[in-house]
């Protein structure tokens, strides 16, 4: 299998589409509207996590508006063909996709299964970049951090948030 295709995956590989399931890809052999429909909505994934990444990333607001745009495209041509991504048919299609259920909070639904909007990310950003914390200053700052981080309360980690010496083990310690 192709490495670079995620695991329970659709995929276009020398224009054939496959299904990646553990460690092969199975060439997909389905009527001819639903092959299209697979092809829509891989388009649609891949959009989908390009945009994600350039947020996670810090990417431009040029670079992210320009991926929102292209997505608005690509979302209102396929449902102009194929309907909304929760329908039957699209379900049928595509929810053996690991990305599939990631597709359908594109759409924000009323009661009924109507479409109420789309969802946010295609118009603003929806993740922060991960900022990283290197310093503190006080003993409580490291301890929020240590567990944010870790999990756990690792006095070696909080003591390099607050200088870097080992000295300052006790004296967390004390403050605390």
């Amino acid at each position: 299998a192709d490495p670079n295709v995620k695991n329970f995956s659709y995929t276009i590989a020398d224009g054939q589409v496959y299904y990646r399931e553990n460690s092969r890809m199975h060439p997909l052999e389905v009527s001819v509207t639903a092959e299209n429909r697979i092809r829509g909505m891989i388009e649609l994934r891949e959009c989908v996590r390009r945009l994600i990444e350039y947020q996670t990333e810090g990417y431009p607001d040029e670079d992210i508006q320009a991926e929102q745009k292209k997505l608005n495209s690509l979302y209102d041509s396929f449902t102009a063909k194929y309907g909304l991504i929760s329908s039957r048919g699209n379900k049928l299609a595509f929810s053996e996709d690991s990305s599939y259920c990631l597709l359908c909070s594109l759409e924000v639904l009323d009661e009924q299964g109507n479409l109420k909007r789309k969802a946010d990310m295609f118009s603003k950003r929806t993740i922060k970049q991960r900022i990283v914390i290197t310093s503190v200053d006080t003993a409580s700052e490291a301890l929020a951090v240590s567990i944010g981080e870790k999990a756990c309360l690792d006095l070696g980690f909080m003591a390099s948030l607050m200088g870097g010496r080992s000295d300052r083990i006790e004296q967390i310690k004390r403050d605390l």
